[in-house]
């Protein structure tokens, strides 16, 4: 009895699998454009072209529909601000307004011996958005009123075949996990009721592993995701890019970002230096009242060496 049950799960898993193949063929002929049949001699006897062109119709109509893609959207957004405070609450109302939410975000400021000293820091910001997909495009076309956009690239993800193969192996282990259910109930010995629920619970595995699969794979098909890099600037970058100018324009490009940078130099420096002005006094007013004692004291050594030579040679 124990055999001949094992020899049965087997073949109906064989069967199952069979099955789902035979099925997974079948709606693949069946999602393939229609070969339109030869036309019938304009004078042969009951031809209607007309109504054979609304017959034709009709069963076109009547076919199933080719399942439509599966696609997954994404893009990588960088945004220039000048006003970081307002451009994160026009983060935080561009997702409410597309019914998106925040998945994760972090803020980079800066220390608080740079707010304390009063020096120039830039702050940043990364989220990651999710908004509805028949809103991706929008939302991702709105950042540009929060700020200058340097960089932006999407990313397409189609996972058609993964997804609907990855149906049909679940309705075929769905069927098997009814038939083996239909088993448990007419079986009798507990070593056929033992073998069945082993099998059983192998199937409920790979059922549960494939909905967890078609979940994820929904989750990111229904809402896109959308990497924001907010970073606060001076000024934005100038447009257009490096490699649409002319070298004329990049050398002159080259020499005001040279400028800037000088000037960013110097003022650093100033404010370096003001906020070490007090240690500098103080160094200033020791170097001026230990000076004199120093020489002093090396006048002293001279004089000591002075008296020794002269007593040597006495």
């Amino acid at each position: 009895m124990k055999k001949f049950l094992s020899v049965f799960l087997a073949v109906l898993m064989v069967f199952s699998l069979c099955a789902c193949g035979a099925k997974s063929a079948d709606s693949t002929e069946a999602n393939r454009s229609p070969v339109s049949a030869p036309e019938a001699p304009a004078g042969e006897p009951g031809f209607d072209f007309v109504a054979d062109t609304e017959s034709a119709a009709e069963q076109e109509n009547q076919l199933p529909q080719v399942d439509p893609e599966k696609i997954i959207y994404s893009a990588e957004v960088t945004v220039e601000t000048t006003e970081f405070e307002k451009s994160m609450e026009q983060v935080k109302e561009l997702v409410a307004k597309y019914n998106g939410y925040i998945e994760q975000s972090s803020v980079n400021d800066a220390n608080f011996r740079t707010k304390s000293s009063g020096s120039y820091y830039s702050r940043s910001a990364e989220f990651t958005i999710r908004v509805p997909s028949s809103d991706f495009s929008q939302m991702n076309g709105d950042l540009s009123s929060i700020g200058n956009v340097p960089y932006s690239h999407t990313y397409t993800e189609n996972v058609s075949a993964q997804y609907y193969d990855t149906e049909a192996r679940l309705k075929a282990f769905t069927a098997q996990e009814t038939r083996l259910l239909e088993m448990l109930d007419m079986a009798k010995s507990v070593e056929d009721i033992i073998a069945i629920e082993g099998e059983l619970a192998n199937v409920r595995y790979e059922i549960e592993s494939l909905q967890s699969s078609l979940k994820n794979w929904d989750r990111r098909i229904n809402y896109s995701t959308i990497y924001l890099n907010l970073q606060e600037v001076r000024e934005y970058s100038d447009e257009p890019m490096g490699n649409q100018l002319s070298y004329g324009q990049q050398l002159l490009r080259s020499l005001k970002s040279g400028l800037h940078g000088v000037g960013r130099f110097f003022k650093d420096l100033l404010l370096w230096f003001v906020g070490a002005l007090p240690a500098l006094l103080i160094i200033a007013v020791l170097v001026i009242v230990l000076l004199p004692v120093f020489k002093k004291i090396r006048a002293k050594r001279r004089f000591k060496k002075q008296a020794k030579a002269e007593n040597s040679n006495k």
